[in-house]
Order: structure tokens, then C-alpha cells, then sequence
């Protein structure tokens, strides 16, 4: 109600207002409005979004966020007389009447008392969706437009998510699991994202609306998000498509393939090196390279067991067993490669699987792509002679050779059940 406010106050300040004059020009159905109201209804235009819900009692509570600004909740009571509707206000004590247009189970409008008719419609909305969109999600069919094919969210019960996302036009840091706040009421879901300074109290509150589909693809539940996100002074839309994947990892026994790679944020030396015979520019990469690479090798993953993983592939006509313990802490594998070959460091993983075990995706973060890379060069040159894995200054110069090609780049690999 906070926009039905908002509207109103300004209406005052350019037209004067009249309710009492103008409500005698309106015609007022007779019916009783008291139980088609209970429920909850939303509104989302552009950078403003509302979700109300009136009790039977006539008590509502808004909760929104204007353009770029701070969540807010309000409180009040509704009260219809035939189509007349009133408005009173707790905290401000703030009374506004106007017109109730009603589609039973379908939209709800308020139409203030003035020449111009200005209105305020809300969708009703059947299901809340706080429970059901417990969990982990990750991107599913990537953001449109947006060089971003890698966004994992988790909701937990006490108001609290975690992001895991690379830096794009519409979100203005990397995120790796980092908390954010949300808040959910209806179909509506609104998050609080946190400035690089959140002692000086910036918060960009982004609002979207929800649909939750279970068991709508082969692989699992579906959840779109459309998005409207503030950008350059204006406000964008955008739909993306999140795929529900387990929390608690499901590794031992399991194999997959390699099946794709996404390469994104990428900002890098314009030099080239070469790497498991192939020849790699990172600063123009758009993963076709490492994605030729990848399949070249018949590169795949299996786990012996849930604290090991092997890495196998086929090089210069020899299949290539590559094994590494591995520790788990929820989602996050740290790939132990430092225990079998010293030369070689630990990377940090964090691995999503579909509720059905059909898809598994990896995400690095530079430091975990930097480290996978190096590790693959020292091992590969080391196989054909080419490196001495106790001369540390020769490892030592690989490791440096990719760190300092790379400033930033993030990286994801897909990989299905092995066949």
C-alpha cells in the first residue's frame, strides 16, 4: 500500500483532493466484498513491486520496495462498503477511499477518487511459495542477454539465502556462497544485496516474481524468476530458469562425462600458452577451446568413493587415471591434489547434482580454475618427460606463468552420467 500511498500524495499535490465530491460521482455496486478479498495479492510494475494480505478481520499487511530503495512492510485495515473502499493506515494514521474493482480469485483493483482514474491492480495469488522453494537451485538455462551462465541460490528457513554467481551487468560483485537476505510473501520474492561497504548501510533491494513448477523437466523441479532488476538508472526484466539440485552431495560410485563448459567474466593477459596440446589465449577465450579440449580427452570424473575423486582421460594414446582425496563440506569439494603429488595445489569446487544423479555441475572461481589448470599442465609434463616434479622452481614457474595471465574469469563444467 505503500505505492498506493505514494500515488496518492502526489495526486493531492497536482489535482487537490476532493474524496467526498468525487465519491458522490461514482456509482457503488451493492455486494458484500468481505470474503472475495481474503487472500493474497501482488503487484509488480517495472522497479516497483507489493504484495498484500488482507484477513478476514479487514487487517492487511503490504510488503514491497520501491525503485531502488529499501524493503518495507505496512500495515492497516481495508474496508469495503459495496465497491467503496476505505484504506486506514497504522503507523501514520493516514485514511484514502476510493473504488474497489474486484475479479473474484483473479486481480484486485483500487481506483483513487479523482478526474483521472489512476488505479493500482493486483494479481491474486493462489500458493505462497516460501516453502516450496526451500533449497538449491542452479541456473538452468542461463540469464538472457547477460554474459552470467552461472547463478546457484539456497533458501533457508529463517530468511537467509546464499548467492554463488559471477560478477554481471545486473549484479555488480562475485558471489561465492555469500549471505544475502530475502523475504518472501506470496509469489513475490524480494533481495536485500549488501554494497561493498555495508557499514555505510547500501542495500539494493530487488524484487521478483515467482513460478514454481515441480517435476516439470525430466530432471527435476523448475523455478523461473522473473527479474526486475535496476540497471543504468532504469529498471530491466528478465526470466531466468533455475533447475532444484541436492544440498547434501551424492558422490560415491558415481561417474559422469564431460558434457559442456561455460566460461564467463573473463579478463585476462592477451598471451598465448600452450596446454595439453592445444594453444590458449585467455583473454579472448569463450570456452570453445577448453571445451575442444575437454572432449579431445574424453575427460570424466568418477568417485571411488565419497572422499575420492579420479580424474580420467585419454593423452598421446594412453588412458590416464589421475586419482585425489577429497573433503565436502555441503556443496563445496576441495579437491586434495596436494596429498598424491606435492608439486600439484588443492582446489575448491562447489559441486551441484540434479535430484536424479543425471547432471553434475562444477564451478571454479579464478583461484580454483587457476590451480586446475597449472595442476593440469604440471601433470601432463611430467607424464611425457617434460617437467621434473621435484625441481620446484620449474613448478613454481607454471603455476606463476597462469596466475599471471589471469585477473579474473570464472568457469563452469557440466558434466552428465556416465554411459
Amino acid at each position: 500500500m505503500k505505492i498506493f500511498k505514494l500515488m496518492a500524495v502526489a495526486l493531492v499535490a497536482m489535482l487537490g483532493f476532493t474524496a467526498c465530491n468525487k465519491a458522490c460521482e461514482h456509482e457503488f455496486i451493492e455486494h458484500d466484498f468481505t470474503n472475495e478479498l481474503v487472500g493474497t495479492w501482488t503487484y509488480v510494475n517495472g522497479g516497483q513491486a507489493e504484495a498484500m494480505v488482507i484477513k478476514a478481520d479487514g487487517s492487511f499487511t503490504t510488503t514491497g520496495v520501491m525503485e531502488g530503495g529499501y524493503l518495507y512492510e505496512e500495515k492497516g485495515t481495508i474496508k469495503v462498503v459495496n465497491n467503496k473502499v476505505t484504506l486506514a493506515f497504522d503507523g501514520d494514521k493516514e485514511t484514502f477511499e476510493g473504488r474497489l474493482e474486484l475479479v473474484a480469485g483473479k486481480s484486485l483493483s483500487l481506483v483513487m477518487f479523482d478526474d483521472n482514474d489512476v488505479r493500482l491492480t493486483y494479481d491474486y495469488c493462489e500458493n505462497d511459495l516460501s516453502d516450496e522453494i526451500l533449497g538449491m537451485w542452479v541456473c538452468h538455462e542461463g540469464l538472457p542477454g547477460v554474459e552470467n551462465d552461472m547463478l546457484i541460490m539456497t533458501f533457508s528457513e529463517n530468511g537467509k539465502m546464499t548467492m554463488t554467481t559471477s560478477k554481471s551487468a545486473f549484479i555488480p560483485f562475485d558471489y561465492v556462497n555469500e549471505e544475502v537476505d530475502y523475504v518472501i510473501v506470496g509469489d513475490l520474492l524480494f533481495k536485500n544485496f549488501y554494497g561493498e561497504n555495508p557499514a555505510e548501510g547500501y542495500i539494493r533491494c530487488q524484487s521478483s516474481r515467482l513460478t514454481y513448477s515441480p517435476n516439470a523437466t525430466t530432471l527435476g523441479d523448475i523455478l523461473i524468476e522473473n527479474i526486475h532488476a535496476p540497471y543504468q538508472n532504469n529498471t530491466v526484466e528478465l526470466n531466468v530458469s533455475f533447475l532444484r539440485v541436492k544440498q547434501n552431495l551424492d558422490l560415491a560410485g558415481k561417474a559422469y562425462d564431460y558434457n559442456n563448459i561455460y566460461v564467463t567474466n573473463v579478463k585476462a593477459k592477451d598471451a598465448e600458452f600452450e596446454f595439453a596440446g592445444q594453444t590458449l589465449n585467455l583473454a579472448t577465450m569463450d570456452g570453445s577451446i577448453l571445451d575442444k579440449m575437454m572432449k579431445n580427452l574424453l575427460f570424466n570424473v568418477s568417485f571411488p568413493s565419497a572422499d575420492k575423486i579420479v580424474y580420467n582421460y585419454h593423452y598421446n594414446g594412453e588412458n590416464v587415471h589421475v586419482p585425489s582425496p577429497i573433503v565436502v563440506d555441503g556443496n563445496k569439494m576441495t579437491i586434495k591434489k596436494s596429498v598424491n603429488n606435492p608439486a600439484c595445489k588443492d582446489i575448491d569446487v562447489w559441486t551441484f547434482q540434479d535430484q536424479d544423479n543425471t547432471q553434475m555441475h562444477m564451478y571454479m572461481p579464478v583461484k580454483s580454475f587457476e590451480n586446475f589448470l597449472a595442476n593440469t599442465a604440471v601433470e601432463m609434463m611430467a607424464n611425457e618427460g617434460k617437467l621434473d616434479l621435484n625441481d620446484a622452481a620449474a613448478v613454481k614457474a607454471i603455476f606463476d606463468e597462469v596466475e599471471a595471465a589471469i585477473e579474473t574469469i570464472n568457469v563452469s563444467f557440466i558434466f552428465k552420467t556416465a554411459k
